[in-house]
């Protein structure tokens, strides 16, 4: 009797130590949020948005973190307005009479008493030009000769000249507005009554111009040759008509449609112009990884996050580093299943971010990075590791291992990858800037809702990655547009060590 009843009591012991780990799964499935997954801030819940509010006005009062005010912050470099040497016009103010009697100050002697400068824009207004081709009889030869038409003509008998088509482009490649409130825009700001199909004829030269170019080309060279690259991906959905129709005709699987980045990083490290390359694919996996001709011949570091589609290139790459935004957020999932058990994670993440302050703050001083601060950060970090693949080795979970020893044991096993940052000033601790570069084509989404298909995806992505390269390097976007379409494409220079040492 009594083994019996020991039997059963151990049976429901087992049958409770089940449910407690399918009830610790469901809750970490309803509490995901962009605090501790993927998940973007605009699709939390209004439960996560109030958690995190609560989150940080505790960390408020517990003196963890001063309150933040609006605006910019203690240290923030800031811009604003800077005067010029030499203005564009001056104008002269005079007073309109004497202030002590009244009488006119026409012809009175007076000297600058003040000056400001006022940045604006001349009036928005199109103006219309007639070209008169003449015809000129030859007074020796009496041949007739007629000049022909200068290149901004592209129709007749009338059509819009280059800085329309310019700013029509320009403002129908961004990611949020689209052909149609381009065309509405164009109206509004410039008083030219463009047609959408206008606009789209115009999206059509810019991107037959740079394909006649070899831009895309030319960019992926240039990525190929730097020395530290990110990448990011981002889904980009297709309506079912359009995507069917595409596969129908072109074979191409459009299953799981995406939008691709890789790009340097500069900016986010050692400073300098950007390249920024935007590519879309039918699938998220490795075969279309490498139909893109950037990561297969490359050999230099890529930042990333933990995507199986990218693995396979490790071998042949120089290093990885982890994105640590991505690694943070895992461990916060982690730690969210159970405060207690899981409070290994909080002293991994506290050494992470103690390394990430410390490596940013010596790039903004230009000083060297304290060997100490990072031993002492990584010794803590692997401590909490080990501590974290003990304490769940024998952890119940419902489906294989628990996910504090998944991730523990990923991140002993990825730990070169997770500190490379620590060893190179030229490589960030984030993809942060990949996930910025991208985060457009996320609005894009929210706005429209979907592409129509592949193709007219891809023709913006070469688009905007011509326009965005280019504005980096310090050229004007509408004098790009210009550029491409006169036959003056601009080229991404090559990225040499000379270039990178300056």
């Amino acid at each position: 009797m009594i083994e019996s009843l020991a039997a059963r009591v151990g049976e429901q012991d087992e049958r409770i130590a089940r449910q407690d780990a399918r009830i610790a799964e469901l809750e970490r499935q309803v509490g995901r949020s962009s605090s501790n997954s993927s998940q973007p801030p605009s699709q939390d819940g209004p439960a996560a948005k109030a958690r995190t509010k609560a989150e940080a006005r505790d960390r408020v009062r517990d003196g963890e973190q001063a309150q933040r005010r609006q605006g910019g912050q203690k240290g923030h470099p800031g811009t604003g307005l800077v005067r010029v040497a030499v203005p564009d016009r001056r104008e002269s103010v005079e007073p309109p009479a004497c202030a002590g009697c009244g009488a006119g100050l026409a012809g009175a002697p007076g000297q600058v008493a003040a000056s400001v400068q006022v940045f604006d824009l001349p009036v928005f207004a199109v103006t219309v030009t007639e070209y008169l081709m003449m015809r000129r009889t030859c007074s020796g030869c009496g041949d007739t000769t007629t000049a022909a038409a200068p290149p901004q003509v592209t129709g007749a008998p009338a059509c819009y000249g280059p800085n329309v088509v310019a700013a029509a482009t320009f403002l129908a490649s961004q990611d949020v507005i689209g052909i149609e409130r381009a065309a509405d825009m164009m109206s509004a700001l410039l008083g030219a009554d463009v047609s959408t199909g206008f606009v789209s004829r115009c999206l059509a030269r810019l991107d037959g111009a740079l394909l006649a170019a070899g831009f895309e080309d030319a960019l992926k060279n240039a990525l190929r040759e730097a020395e530290v690259l990110g990448t990011d991906e981002t889904p980009a959905p297709i309506t079912a008509s359009g995507a069917a129709a595409e596969t129908a005709r072109t074979g191409e699987d459009i299953s799981n449609p995406h939008v691709f980045t890789v790009r340097t990083l500069r900016s986010c490290t050692t400073g300098g112009p950007d390249l920024v390359w935007f590519g879309a694919a039918g699938t998220r996996t490795k075969k279309a990884i490498t139909a893109f001709g950037i990561l297969d011949d490359y050999a230099g570091v890529l930042v990333r996050d933990d995507f199986g589609g990218y693995l396979s290139y490790d071998p042949d790459l120089a290093g990885v580093q982890q994105c640590l935004s991505h690694m943070l957020r895992h461990l916060q999932d982690a730690h969210d299943i159970d405060p207690d058990t899981q409070a290994w994670t909080v002293q991994a993440a506290d050494a992470l971010r103690t390394a990430i302050h410390a490596a940013n703050l010596a790039r903004r001083t230009g000083a060297d990075l304290d060997p100490r601060v990072i031993a002492e950060a990584r010794h803590r970090f692997d401590q909490a590791v080990a501590c974290g693949i003990s304490i769940n080795l024998s952890r119940p979970w419902p489906k294989g291992n628990h996910p504090g020893l998944v991730l523990a044991k990923r991140l002993q096993r990825k730990a070169d990858q997770v500190w490379l940052f620590t060893t190179r000033r030229d490589v960030p601790p984030t993809n942060n800037g990949s996930e910025a570069a991208i985060r457009g084509f996320k609005l894009a989404e929210k706005v429209s809702g979907c592409w129509r298909t592949l193709a007219t995806l891809r023709r913006h992505c070469r688009i905007r990655s011509y326009l965005e390269s280019a504005r980096n390097h310090g050229r004007r976007p509408l004098d790009a547009i210009r550029g491409a379409l006169t036959g003056t494409t601009w080229a991404p220079p090559r990225i040499t060590a000379g270039a990178l040492a300056a």
